[in-house]
């Protein structure tokens, strides 16, 4: 019995053997297939959290650029060439938003790319803010400035104004102090031998007595004093001929008579007659002296009804 045992346990041991190196391998590639699986779901968790985020960060980079194009659009320049760039900026920022919007989330190297794109568009925005800055500041310098420069022309011309208006003030006063002037006027009605006589039918001539005051301004020579006797009731002047005319305010004016005079400045007496060569009317007269086409001075007489007796 003891001969038969001994070879049945040795054929049994390589069974045994068989068996456990079977079980081994099935347990190794249950555990392969186990941190495969494992693998397989942590890399694709891992994939979605990455898609995940180069979807947010598409998103983000997208907001980036449109914020990015506000910014273009809030500057704002009279600057015509630098308007033409900002355009030209701007319409890059739409190719690129539209480029944008068909790339894949997970296309990172074309991200990566557009990100780069706007680091650069932001530099150029800045340098845009720098230029435009430093034209507005120019612009309000030269604003101020004009504005001083047409303050000063103002000033300059009121300056002149008032300059050319004293001139002219100063021009007329002494235009006016150059004129003549008239004292101690006497109108004296005459007869034939010279005497004063006050009755209408007794007068043949109308003798003016003047002075003409002294005048260092005035212009020294010769020249003609003109008188216009106003006769009542219409003040019609009284004359010898129609002819009798002189150049007063531009008009041509009748006068009564006239004498020239050689004046030198210094005072100078005078006497001018006119010759009545008519009827007179009684009544108050009216004297007017002229010269150098102004009015020097004026006075009055008058004249009765005649008498009852004929001399």
């Amino acid at each position: 019995m003891a001969d038969n045992y001994q070879p049945k346990e040795q054929e049994n041991k390589p069974k045994n053997r068989s068996l456990t190196g079977f079980i081994v391998v099935i347990i190794i590639l249950i555990g392969l297939i186990g941190f495969i699986t494992w693998l397989y779901i942590d890399q694709k968790k891992t994939t979605m959290v990455i898609t995940e985020e180069l979807s947010e960060e598409k998103d983000s980079l997208r907001t980036e650029f449109i914020e990015l194009k506000t910014e273009y659009d809030s500057l704002k320049t009279d600057n015509d060439s630098l308007n033409t760039q900002l355009d030209s900026e701007k319409e890059r920022i739409d190719n690129i938003l539209t480029e944008l919007k068909n790339v894949k989330a997970t296309n990172y190297s074309k991200i990566k790319e557009l990100k780069n794109e706007l680091s650069t568009l932001r530099k150029i925005a800045k340098s845009y803010v720098r230029q435009i800055d430093s034209l507005n500041t120019l612009n309000k310098q030269l604003e101020r400035e004009n504005k001083e420069v047409k303050e000063d022309l103002v000033k300059t011309k009121e300056s002149k104004e008032k300059l050319e208006k004293e001139k002219e003030d100063l021009s007329k006063q002494v235009t006016k102090a150059k004129v003549l002037r008239a004292e101690n006027i006497q109108p004296i009605p005459i007869n034939k031998r010279g005497k004063e006589k006050a009755k209408v039918d007794k007068v043949n001539k109308i003798k003016v007595n003047f002075t003409v005051d002294e005048n260092a301004l005035a212009e020294k020579g010769e020249r003609y004093f003109y008188i216009r006797i106003a006769a009542p009731p219409d003040d019609f002047i009284l004359t010898n001929s129609e002819d009798n005319l002189f150049e007063f305010n531009n008009k041509k004016i009748v006068y009564s008579a006239r004498r020239k005079i050689n004046y030198d400045g210094n005072e100078t007496k005078a006497t001018i007659y006119f010759d009545t060569q008519g009827e007179l009317k009684p009544g108050e007269y009216e004297v007017y002296i002229f010269a150098d086409g102004a009015q020097i001075g004026e006075s009055s007489f008058t004249l009765e009804e005649s008498g009852w007796l004929f001399f």
